[in-house]
């Protein structure tokens, strides 16, 4: 049995759109730490089948949710920004 965490796919997405409005570093590491760090503040959503995945995502769409999602990453830029994990 495979489970998703169908939130990390809805913010991996969200990073990807934002990503450049952030005003931090794009590179793959600082990507991974703000999605990590983002990741660890919002309620994880598990689903172990597509039709899980699908309501899961449509649960999803509400404006709040939005709203986390983009609060935990611009949080998690900061934090990046001010500490990355590379030189330059």
């Amino acid at each position: 049995m495979a489970f998703e965490n169908v939130m990390e796919t809805l913010v991996l997405q969200k990073l990807d759109e934002v990503i450049d409005s952030l005003g931090c570093c794009k590179c793959e590491r600082c990507r991974a730490d703000i999605a990590s760090y983002a990741l660890n503040r919002l309620a994880p959503k598990y689903a172990d089948t597509e039709q899980g995945k699908a309501f899961t995502r449509l649960g999803m769409t509400s404006t709040q949710s939005e709203v986390d999602i983009l609060a935990a990453l611009c949080e998690g830029a900061k934090i990046v920004r001010e500490h990355p994990h590379h030189s330059g």
